[in-house]
């Protein structure tokens, strides 16, 4: 059958796809020259054409089609003495040759900084997500960029949080701070899934004491946190911690840590009693030089025995190796709001919410992370490995993912750049027998600078995903696109 939906006319753009074009034209306007030499301002125009051996990613009688996308967007950075601005927005409309049911925009817009109302006082963060994505599959969904046919979601999250810092004497710096979080689910020009999630917003209220520098040998910290969310389900959730943490050096290599603290749980449909409660760990940090950082903590609490480590170690000076694992109890607003938009560069990313499906509950979850990247000469690489061992805490249910991937980009020539990717995840236990899928990607990118600003870019993606109920899905994506950057 050639087509599963039935033809429709050319979807015209909707007033929020207005908005989004006359805010990205606008900056599109502006010379970066014009701009004080603090601040830049990148916009930029594309265009792109994709052809697709699964444009519907069904498992059988795969339907192949042509996309044409046009691009706009721009990147802002800004830092001054008080102010650091980091936002990028992307625009794309696509078009489809065939199934122009499937017409229309995708947008994405990533941000975050920081401003100092009052020198070394009083100081505002701020990020702002609004991607879109499919919160309940695992890994990627699709080999190229485009419209999908279902089950997207256009997801807002953002934060702001003032805080207040004064330091007393060089014995004790205090920090008070505030943060509001609000979560959005809205509706995608294409492919809108059916049952979006709850909507959340979350209050946290924190003070810190923390030691001066007149503690030359001793290291502490108390914290005193209260967090409240709720949902439009009338779903809350609140949380107070309450904690004293320290670190004494022993000698040059080792270090003593250890904190003790108290939680105390208000959530809907959980046992409160069962993870509130006081809790302590201890343990070690070791720290021979300046390229080697690991500590490992042991402790007891949420009612069971938790581990928590960090690592950093430097075996050159060119490549670097990081680890982490640590437990959590956590709302969903929460758990999107802590996906990193920097990468180790610190540079802007987009977040990546596909590690694990999108969970509208509290969980408790054991996450480890590995991490490896590196450059030679013309020649930069990584690696990262992560596991989820997750609980819905109001009915017991489980999963665990894991996910392996791995990327090399090289320097042909002045203008000339060829980069691989590769990323591996499995949903080992799902919560659901449908929720166990194993997912393999692959792609390669050829990208020439013609000029200052103008690129071309030649690219090839593989996907398969291998769902354990209801078959495979795999896809092919040929990608020509150019780009010109003001």
């Amino acid at each position: 059958m050639k087509k599963q939906f039935q033809a429709s006319r050319f979807r015209p753009l909707s007033r929020c796809s207005y908005i989004a074009l006359g805010v990205a034209c606008a900056f599109s306007t502006i010379s970066s020259s014009a701009i004080a030499a603090e601040w830049t301002i990148d916009p930029y125009i594309g265009s792109s054409i994709q052809y697709t051996d699964n444009v519907l990613s069904t498992g059988d009688g795969k339907d192949g089609d042509l996309v044409t996308s046009l691009d706009l967007g721009f990147a802002i950075t800004g830092e001054t003495r008080r102010t650091q601005i980091n936002l990028a927005y992307d625009f794309s409309q696509d078009i489809y040759l065939d199934f122009d049911e499937l017409n229309g925009f995708r947008q994405n817009l990533v941000g975050g900084g920081q401003i100092e109302i009052f020198e070394d006082r009083f100081f505002i963060d701020g990020r702002i997500t609004f991607t879109e994505e499919t919160l309940e599959d695992v890994g990627r969904t699709s080999a190229g960029n485009r419209t999908l046919s279902t089950d997207r979601t256009q997801v807002f999250n953002g934060r702001i949080s003032p805080y207040f810092v004064q330091n007393f004497g060089n014995w004790v710096t205090g920090v008070a701070r505030y943060g509001y979080s609000e979560t959005r689910f809205l509706e995608t020009d294409v492919g809108n899934g059916s049952n979006p999630p709850a909507d959340q917003r979350t209050n946290e209220f924190e003070v810190q004491a923390n030691s001066g520098s007149r503690f030359a040998n001793l290291q502490w910290q108390t914290l005193a946190n209260y967090t409240m969310s709720e949902s439009d389900d009338d779903e809350k959730f609140n949380h107070f911690n309450g904690q004293a943490s320290a670190e004494i050096p022993i000698n040059r290599l080792f270090s003593i840590i250890g904190a003790v603290g108290y939680d105390d749980f208000d959530i809907d449909n959980v046992d409160d009693e069962a993870i509130s409660g006081f809790y302590g760990g201890g343990g070690v940090r070791f720290h021979p030089n300046s390229r080697t950082d690991a500590s490992l903590q042991i402790g007891y609490r949420f009612d069971d025995l938790i581990y928590d480590l960090k690592m950093e170690y430097a075996p050159t000076s060119l490549d670097t190796l990081t680890a982490e694992y640590s437990v959590n109890i956590q709302n969903s607003d929460t758990s999107l709001a802590n996906t990193d938009i920097l990468n180790a560069d610190d540079e802007l990313i987009r977040p990546d919410f596909s590690t694990a499906a999108y969970v509208d509950d509290v969980t408790k979850s054991s996450r480890f992370t590995l991490a490896w990247r590196g450059e030679r000469r013309r020649n930069s690489y990584g690696a990262n490995v992560s596991f989820i061992d997750r609980e819905v805490l109001s009915d017991g249910a489980k999963d665990k993912v894991l996910s392996i991937g791995g990327n090399f980009s090289r320097q042909l020539t002045p203008r000339a750049d060829l980069s691989l990717s590769g990323n591996y995840s499995d949903v080992i236990d799902g919560q659901l027998p449908t929720d166990e899928i194993t997912t393999y990607s692959f792609g390669v990118d050829y990208r020439y600078e013609f000029s200052r600003g103008l690129a071309a870019s030649a690219a090839y993606n593989y996907l398969l995903r291998d769902e354990k109920i209801g078959g495979n899905v795999e896809e092919n994506a040929f990608t020509l696109s150019i780009r010109k950057t003001f």
